[in-house]
């Protein structure tokens, strides 16, 4: 005989528990960042110019050219769709554009064959030859399309002339389930409707950054006072996320967090199967310094400049005579030089990962003044229903980042003495894989 008591109970309960699983499925882990909220009239997939007013011309009515976008994402990708839907939005935004021919006819004449950055020679040609203020860059970092889709994006607003220098960079990494909702009626499927997610976050911060830089006189910058004044600690300060820290780290006495030093980011030695690990690595580290320090951060292409100019070739990262040649005055003139090794990189799997050395080298004395090894995965922490799951090694690798430079530019403890070598090992990290391990205080202890 059946008892109608218990399986109405049953069925309570198997429905108390879907209900539930949709609840922890709309609470997953994001990275924030800052994203374009469409107005109630308009779609996602309006695209059209005359789908919505005209925005009104930014401060000094910026002239932007668009550089074809990078593909570091090591897949097949639309990029010629992804610099097209880039436009379109910085057109809604009131910026002017360069002419796209007009922009080819300059790369066949100066051969401009990398695009990845900007050196002083094509700065300054597009300045005089272009009457261009400023050049957007964009990084693809990652690309899929199969369900659910997958994007990162990395871009930064560079300013023309002689001495190209970074006025906005910021960052999106989106997986189509990262918020499911209620029945999956939140997940997204179309790689389209997340690109234009993607690109609306990410034009919607340079928007932001370039609009909130009052003039003294109570309107906006010019565009000479605005790159100047651009990022250096636009971030706000956040405690550390132990989620991230690394397995250790040393900083040195040597370094003081509130002073001013220009810094130059280099390409990460690869190590990785993934390939452009490095150069993925290296622009993390540029958006993170950019956005949460005060230090002078060169922009990407005049470091490859520099680089080239001296020829250097670094198999086991940069050693001491190539440290002199890039920190002198004749070369890229900096105080500090970031450099690592990646380890591992992977973004295609359900599991993400990210294994990463860091370590700062400071001029004068010659030293390694902060080193750390840290690793990550997506699935690290998480014990119930995905929460707290990180989709894409894009938020990964952003947060890992974010971490190792909070922990470099923090307040020195009292009881450190200026020729201190200290080792900080974090006892709740698991040991590193150990066929990749290297002990990073291994490379700070020589003078």
């Amino acid at each position: 005989m059946t008892c109608w008591t218990s399986f109405f109970n049953k069925a309570a309960l198997l429905i108390a528990l879907l209900l539930l699983a949709g609840i922890c499925g709309c609470a997953r882990y994001r990275t924030e960042i800052t994203v374009f909220i469409p107005s109630p009239g308009e779609t996602e997939k309006e695209t059209e110019a005359g789908g919505r007013e005209e925005a009104a011309p930014l401060p000094g009515d910026i002239l932007i050219a668009v550089l074809p976008v990078e593909n570091v994402s090591a897949t097949d990708a639309p990029l010629d769709a992804i610099e097209q839907s880039i436009r379109i939005r910085l057109a809604r935004s009131g910026f002017r554009l360069l002419d796209g021919a007009a922009f080819e006819q300059f790369r066949k004449k100066n051969r401009m064959r990398y695009i990845g950055g900007l050196n002083g020679v094509l700065g300054e040609a597009m300045q005089r030859e272009l009457g261009v203020d400023a050049v957007l860059i964009t990084s693809l970092e990652a690309y899929r399309e199969t369900d659910p889709p997958q994007i990162s994006l990395i871009a930064r607003l560079v300013a023309s002339g002689p001495n190209p220098e970074i006025i906005w960079i910021d960052s999106i990494g989106l997986s189509g389930d990262e918020s499911r909702g209620l029945l999956d009626l939140k997940l997204i499927r179309d790689p389209g409707v997340l690109l234009d997610k993607a690109v609306d976050g990410l034009i919607g911060s340079m928007v932001a950054v370039v609009q909130t830089k009052p003039s003294r006189e109570g309107g906006h910058l010019s565009f000479a006072e605005l790159w100047k004044t651009g990022g250096g600690g636009t971030a706000t300060p956040s405690r550390l996320n132990r989620k991230y820290l690394p397995y250790d780290y040393f900083r040195s006495p040597l370094i003081d967090p509130e002073k001013e030093y220009a810094v130059a980011v280099l390409p990460m030695l690869d190590l990785a199967v993934r390939k452009q690990a490095g150069i993925i690595a290296q622009l993390h580290y540029v958006r993170e310094l950019f956005n949460s320090t005060d230090f002078n951060i060169l922009e990407p292409g005049v470091v490859r400049e520099g680089l080239l100019e001296i020829r250097a070739i670094m198999p086991f990262g940069p050693s001491l005579a190539e440290t002199d040649l890039i920190t002198s005055d004749q070369l890229l003139g900096v105080d500090l030089v970031f450099a690592g090794k990646v380890f591992d990189y992977q973004n295609t799997s359900f599991n993400p990962k990210v294994d990463f050395s860091m370590q700062v080298i400071e001029k004068t004395s010659r030293r390694v003044v902060f080193g750390t090894r840290t690793f990550s995965t997506g699935l690290d922490r998480v014990f119930f229903y995905d929460f707290g799951r990180v989709y894409t090694a894009h938020n990964l690798l952003r947060e890992m980042a974010k971490v190792t430079v909070q922990l470099l530019t923090a307040p020195p403890r009292r009881w450190e003495e200026p020729e201190d070598f200290i080792v900080h090992r974090l006892p709740w990290r698991s040991e590193p894989p150990a066929r990749n391990y290297v002990m990073v205080a291994a490379a700070g202890g020589g003078k």
